[in-house]
This record gives C-alpha cells, sequence and structure tokens, in this order.
C-alpha cells in the first residue's frame, strides 16, 4: 500500500472521476446521477454496514479478478495505491510519524465519505455513495462476482 501523497496525482485522479465520470459530491443534490459510469455497471443498496468477513469477501473478488494494484479513493481524505492480495483489515488505521497524523484506510463501505476502490485501468472497481448508501459495481467480471455473493453481502440490486 502506498499513500498518493503527491498533489499532481492526487488532483488528476480525482480531475478524471469528475470529468470522465461525472462525479457530483455535492449532498444538497437530489439527483440520482452522482457518477456516470460510461461501462457496464451493476447498482446496489447497501442493506447493513459490512463486516470483517463480507470487507474480506469484497477483498478476496478483487484479489482474484484484478490481481494488481488498484486506486483506494476517498473523498477528500488520503488515497492509496494498493494491491487487493493485501487483505488490509476492517478499520486499518497507522500513524503518520512524517505528517503527524493518523491515517485510515477506507471501508469498503463507504461510512460517511465517497469510496471508490478503481483498477489503475479504469476497467473495473467499486464506487460507493455514503449517504444513498449504494455501490455501482463496474466490470462484468466483478458484477458476476457480486451477483455470486449478494445476500452474504447483504446488498440489493436497484
Amino acid at each position: 500500500m502506498k499513500i498518493i501523497l503527491d498533489k499532481d496525482e492526487y488532483n488528476a485522479v480525482w480531475d478524471k472521476i469528475c470529468r470522465d465520470f461525472l462525479f457530483s459530491p455535492s449532498y444538497k443534490s437530489n439527483n440520482d446521477l452522482w457518477l456516470s459510469i460510461p461501462m457496464k455497471s451493476r447498482k446496489y443498496r447497501l442493506n447493513s454496514y459490512f463486516s470483517e468477513e463480507q470487507e474480506k469477501i469484497i477483498n478476496s473478488i478483487l484479489c482474484r479478478v484484478n490481481a494488481r494494484d488498484m486506486y483506494a479513493l476517498d473523498w477528500q481524505h488520503d488515497c492509496f495505491i494498493f494491491n487487493p492480495c493485501e487483505e488490509i483489515s476492517l478499520g486499518y488505521w497507522f500513524h503518520d510519524a512524517e505528517r503527524n497524523c493518523n491515517v485510515y484506510f477506507p471501508s469498503y463501505y463507504p461510512d460517511g465519505d465517497f469510496h471508490f476502490f478503481v483498477s489503475l485501468d479504469w476497467s473495473l472497481g467499486l464506487y460507493g455513495h455514503p449517504w444513498k448508501e449504494e455501490m455501482i459495481v463496474v466490470g462484468e467480471s466483478l458484477i458476476q462476482e457480486f451477483q455470486k455473493v449478494q445476500s452474504i453481502l447483504d446488498i440489493t440490486q436497484i
């Protein structure tokens, strides 16, 4: 896992999401189109917070379908490049002595902020909306895997 601290890289990633996916993070918006995905996707309602077991299931799915580095993006917080095969535990954090702050790795459940987990080539990913309690799953292989564990994850297709 690596924190994206370089401001240019951080801004380039968020600029791409805003430009190419029409990301609209406004809490005032009633618009259902908070994100426009130009590829095959499926939207799910998140019925409960994810447990450690559910996080591990999602992590193992990501590792199977994309054992390469991915972005872990937490809106207006530290963002990361990570490999899902690292099996980062739910609630993982550490103290960054250089910046004198705590750094928190986001959960797959968007618990208060937008959480996006996206392959570096942008072909698959999970896009989570915090107050709508929704997740958009992108990419055929990832969609298929989520369909298999939908009841275990306690998610409902919208």
